[in-house]
């Protein structure tokens, strides 16, 4: 009977033996990393699982445990982040597991000509994401000091009321002129990047744009300087441009791997 499964964390395209010392220390109760040759330059980066802990039951019935999902999505992450400095990496989904390394190895084997295609496509690459939100205490901000000037020679409590409306519409006008220039600042960028993906804001939400883009090490200095040119000139009309990353190209692998 079996009393552990192999766990997958990532695919790492890199020349001679993959190194795992100095690793994080990856998902709790799992063994130290280890690297199994695919072939031709390929390794998987797995780890023993004790089951039944990582049984598909276990599993399922944490996954409302947000505490115990969080701390193995947080070292997963950790371990895909550390091989991704070493080579070119593919990650895993979280709780990637098969009954043992020859059923591991025999899956990605099978499906080597879709990985080679996925890796040669992103080598040389980064993924950054680019968060656009819309403050709307600076907008009213905005639309409080053109209010004043229109409003002065009112009573003071028609003026306030006055005030109070145009902020409310200035706010919402603006809002809406932004959200029709997303696709500017998202195309823009896109130029920018080899590969790009943009996420619809769950509405309503202060997020405009929610975008990752897959970024040639040989460009980021281009693809960063877009960025803050339009984080200057929208942080002018509320709003507020966040750069994060790099992370590993989680949203340009597909379903394959």
């Amino acid at each position: 009977m079996r009393t552990s499964a192999t766990y997958l964390y990532c695919l790492v395209r890199s020349p001679g033996t993959l190194a795992t010392d100095g690793t994080p220390d990856g998902l709790p109760g799992l063994s130290a990393p280890r690297a199994l040759a695919v072939g031709d330059g390929l390794w998987l980066v797995a780890a023993d699982a004790p089951l039944p802990e990582y049984g598909a039951e276990s599993i399922q019935a944490n996954l409302q445990d947000l505490d115990w999902v969080s701390s193995r999505a947080m070292a997963h992450e950790a371990m895909v982040e550390h091989f991704g400095k070493t080579g070119t990496v593919v990650p895993m989904k979280l709780f990637t597991l098969f009954a043992g390394d020859d059923r591991a190895l025999e899956h990605v084997r099978s499906q080597r000509s879709q990985l080679d295609r996925i890796l040669d496509r992103i080598a040389g690459c980064q993924e950054w994401g680019v968060l656009v939100r819309f403050d709307e205490a600076k907008a009213k901000e905005v639309a409080a000091e053109e209010a004043r000037g229109e409003s002065g020679s009112k009573s003071a409590g028609t003026a306030f009321l006055l005030r109070k409306k145009m902020e409310q519409e200035a706010s919402r006008t603006l809002l809406a002129r932004l959200r029709g220039e997303m696709d500017e600042v998202f195309s823009d960028l896109q130029g920018k990047a080899a590969e790009a993906r943009r996420r619809e804001p769950v509405s309503p939400s202060p997020l405009l744009l929610d975008g990752a883009f897959l970024v040639r090490s040989a460009h980021l200095a281009r693809f960063e300087k877009t960025v803050d040119r339009w984080a200057k000139r929208l942080s002018e009309r509320a709003c507020e441009v966040t750069l994060t990353g790099p992370w590993p190209p989680y949203n340009f692998i597909g379903g394959e791997a």
